[in-house]
């Protein structure tokens, strides 16, 4: 047991921490998934029904995917990272040196199939309050994302695999890479023209403008 004095490693419990960070890794892929899924794709599906929305968020819905490549490769790294400081014990002790294995996919499939072209009635339409009621929670819902991710950092406790110096606490910095790549996420969905924002003004103004248009025209008409 660790008396706060000791300096050293733990060859087997090294190599358990592979299971750990693997398990760790798919925890943030469910956490992500869920949040975008609830808090961003179930409202806005009864917020705009037209084959655009459609079409922006099956976009979205690759980017969230390529995430999950990205993830998994950053943990697969801290792995890779993990095993090699086991080694270097192993070598400067003439101890044991751990293998840990590789980390498993991470799958972010987010679904988007609530998304659709049309309503129940047929109407094609959006609802601009509504739809700008999503655009602007996007800022708290990547916040509750991270607040998620430091929850699951938890899990990564090395605490019994490397002894002193500070060595267990620098796990947690694993997750500074992950919330960046979560931020490309909400960087399609909040910056530039192509954003959700941009996407739900156009989508509003270009309806406003279509309809306004057939009305002068009934009106022109008798």
């Amino acid at each position: 047991m660790n008396n706060g004095n000791m300096t050293g490693y733990n060859s087997q419990n090294i190599a358990a921490l592979r299971d750990v960070i693997d398990r760790t890794a798919q925890s943030v892929a469910e956490k992500v998934v869920t949040r975008l899924h609830d808090e961003i794709i179930r409202p806005i599906a009864n917020a705009w029904y037209a084959p655009e929305a459609i079409e922006f968020f099956t976009k979205f819905a690759e980017t969230v995917k390529n995430t999950g490549v990205n993830i998994r490769e950053i943990f697969d790294s801290f792995r890779q990272a993990v095993e090699k400081a086991g080694s270097i014990w192993a070598e400067n002790t003439g101890g044991e040196a751990p293998v840990l294995g590789s980390i498993s996919d991470v799958n972010l499939n987010l679904s988007v199939s609530e998304i659709q072209g049309k309503d129940s009635a047929g109407n094609v339409y959006i609802d601009e309050a509504a739809a700008n009621n999503v655009a602007n929670n996007l800022a708290n819902v990547e916040e509750e994302i991270k607040s998620d991710m430091q929850a699951v950092a938890s899990e990564l406790d090395a605490s019994t695999a490397f002894l002193g110096q500070g060595q267990s606490e620098a796990v947690a910095e694993c997750f500074v890479k992950i919330n960046l790549e979560i931020h490309l996420i909400f960087k399609f969905l909040t910056e530039g023209d192509l954003s959700l924002q941009a996407q739900i003004t156009s989508a509003v103004n270009k309806y406003k403008e279509v309809s306004v248009g057939i009305k002068t025209g009934f009106q022109q008409s008798e």
